[in-house]
Order: C-alpha cells, then sequence, then structure tokens
C-alpha cells in the first residue's frame, strides 16, 4: 500500500490560519501469485483502506475486483 500526504493553508477573514491534511492511500494490486503472503497482505491492506474509507459491503466486492490483475 502506498500512502501520500499533502497538506495545504487556508487563511480565515480575521487572519487566522488552518492546515489542511489530505491523505491518498493506493492499496495494493493483486496479479495471482500464488504466494500466500503477498495474498495475505493485499486482504489486510484492503481491509484498512475500506475501514478508512468507510465503504459498504457491495463497493468492496466492486472495489477488490478492480485490484485484481487476471
Amino acid at each position: 500500500m502506498t500512502l501520500e500526504i499533502r497538506e495545504s493553508t487556508n487563511r480565515h477573514k480575521d487572519g487566522e490560519y488552518d492546515i489542511i491534511r489530505r491523505i491518498k492511500i493506493d492499496p495494493l494490486i493483486f496479479d495471482g501469485i500464488l504466494d500466500p503472503k503477498i495474498f495475505s497482505d493485499l486482504m489486510v491492506d484492503l481491509d484498512s483502506y475500506f475501514d478508512w474509507h468507510r465503504f459498504t459491503e457491495e463497493s468492496r466486492v466492486q472495489f477488490a475486483r478492480m485490484r485484481l490483475i487476471s
């Protein structure tokens, strides 16, 4: 899984600043290699990603299908 964190600053009318953090998480892609460790790592990464983005069960299946390479 790759993780990218970006920060930006917004200034309010009163002169105060807010720091906005944007986090981009990109889960692994599974290419069918018969290695249980790689598959296990993928499942852990996907579960973390789904929890972070609050995916529904239906969305989880559709997204996971996109991460598989045949």
